[in-house]
Formats: C-alpha cells, structure tokens, sequence
C-alpha cells in the first residue's frame, strides 16, 4: 500500500526572520539618512527664497514712499534723543505700501510704540517683516522685554559708523550726519533720497536681515529689562520699535555673529547692533535699487563698510 505524503496547506508562507527584519529597518534608515538632508536643504531654500523676496517688498514700498514724498522714510517717525525716541520706524511708515492702510491709519505717531493704543497695530505680527527662517522663540523665555509689541527680523541700514556718535548730543543741537541709506529725522542729515546716494544705489546696502535671538553671550545690563541682566541671548528686535539695534543696525561692530562673545563686547551689545541673520551661508540684503542679494559670513570688512556707506566715494571690487 502506498504511502499519502502531508503537503503544507496551500497559501502558507515563512515569515520574516529577525535578521532579515533587522536588514530592512538598517536599509531603510539609511535611506531616510541620506534623503533628510536633501528635504532639509530644499525647505531652507524655499525659506532662503521667501526671505529674499520679503526684502524685495520692503525696498520696494521704500521707493513708492520716495515716490509719493520725494525722499526716504527716515528711521524713526519723530525726533528725540534716547530714551525720549518713540513714535513709530521706518517699517511703521511703509504699512499703506505693503497694504496695511488701516494698521497705519490706527497708529499713534505721538505716542510710544508700545502703548496700548499703539500695540493693536505694533503687536501684530507680520508675515513681510519675519524670516521663515528666523527662530523667533526666545532662547530665555523668562527674560521678556517686549511690553506687548511683536518681533521684526529687518533693520535699515543706517551706515559704517559707530552708533554711539548718534545718541551723544543733546537738543536742541541735531546728531551728527550719518553715512547710512538711511537716517534718524533729527540727524543732521534730516532724510535721504535718491540724490543723496552719491556712491549709487546699487552699490549701498538699505535693509538687511537682524535675527530676533542672538548667540549665547552675556549683557551686563538689558535695557529697559532688569530681569534680562545677565542672561543670554536676549535681543529686542520689533519691527515697530526705531532705537538702534531694533529697527537700524551699523557695520561698525560684528557681522552676522553666531559665536559666544567676551564681556565687554557684550556689554557695549555689539553684537544686537549687527546685521545677522539665522541662514547658514550668510545675511541677505536689499540694495538702494531695489535688486536683492546675499552677503556672506566671511565678507571683507571693508567691502562691508563700502556696502553700508551711501556717499563714502569708495570703489567697489568684488573680485
């Protein structure tokens, strides 16, 4: 009599080893490994082109205010030596031309930007005033200065100069002229123009990008934030608010600064008075004639100083 064989039920498969288990998850991390970096890279430079573009808007309303008064905003709204400097910025003055007609038609140029008439308009953050890359939670979430006023990662570019020249004189003696594309209205200067960039517009810098946190460092003392004193990392950029280092910066001391500074750089704040930005390859800037470009983290001195001045008669080579 013949023997029947058992044969496997039909349908029935051998699963996964562990060892194979264990080689699949391996490949496919490695695949996520090398793919991560390219999307990473792709978002930045969305968020790269999208920063570009908002200082384009920027430069842009600038110009259709020169074409309506025959001159620049000025970086403040009002004149005044610190800390009486209040009113609005340069950014308060271009809302009609980026389509914040009633923001501007609500603020109180005679009041300071962070009553609380004027926080309704200064409080609002706006999407043309704020890198997509910019980290805007405070490193320091106890130290707080902002008196309800919203951030702004941009600042006029108000020369190659040191900002101390600005705040020491006394009314009713105007401050002393200032080489920026742009200037404090009770400057010597009073405003630019067009005619006034003697170096020409495409080769002067006239907004640039201004990280709201800063590296880890230290401040001896935080204005008008006793809390602050000693913290790191504590910067008070609002786009409402016109004090040097929150709405204007200078070449004059750091550029873009991403390293732990000493003490007395710190103290003197240095580095809340630069131009930086939180891109890796460097800060992009909108030019005199409207045209945007980046300025990288090793940029020669010099060449930077000749960027901020509007009539310095210097010779650009880039090359």
């Amino acid at each position: 009599m013949s023997r029947l064989r058992a044969l496997p039920p039909h349908g029935v498969r051998r699963g996964f080893t562990l060892i194979e288990l264990l080689v699949v998850i391996a490949i496919i991390a490695i695949l996520v490994s090398l793919l991560l970096p390219a999307v990473q890279q792709a978002r930045e430079a969305a968020r790269m082109s999208q920063c570009k573009n908002n200082l384009k808007q920027i430069a842009l309303a600038a110009h259709n205010y020169h074409g309506t008064w025959n001159r620049f905003p000025t970086i403040n709204s009002q004149g005044g030596s610190y800390p009486t400097l209040y009113g609005g910025s340069f950014f308060t003055m271009i809302l009609p031309e980026l389509d914040k007609g009633n923001e501007f038609a609500l603020y109180d140029f005679n009041r300071p930007n962070s009553d609380p008439v004027n926080q309704e308009v200064s409080g609002q953050k706006i999407a043309t005033f704020l890198c997509p890359s910019a980290a805007i939670q405070r490193s320091v979430p106890s130290c707080q200065d902002d008196q309800g006023r919203a951030p702004g990662t941009y600042a006029v570019n108000m020369g190659s100069e040191d900002y101390d020249q600005y705040w020491a004189f006394g009314p009713p003696a105007p401050a002393p002229r200032q080489n920026g594309a742009l200037v404090y209205s009770d400057s010597a200067d009073g405003y630019t123009s067009i005619a006034k960039f003697q170096d020409g517009t495409t080769n002067t810098v006239m907004v640039g990008e201004t990280a709201y946190n800063l590296p880890s460092y230290k401040f001896s003392t935080a204005v008008g934030a006793a809390d602050c004193a000693g913290q790191s990392r504590f910067s008070f950029t609002y786009w409402a608010n016109p004090f040097v280092g929150s709405t204007a910066c200078t070449t004059e001391y750091f550029f873009n600064p991403k390293d732990e500074g000493d003490a007395d750089e710190a103290t003197a704040r240095n580095m809340s008075r630069s131009f930086r930005s939180d891109h890796q390859a460097g800060v992009n800037f909108a030019l005199g004639d409207g045209s945007v470009r980046l300025i990288g983290d090793f940029v020669d001195a010099d060449l930077l100083d000749a960027f901020a001045s509007r009539n310095g008669g210097e010779v650009i080579d880039e090359n």
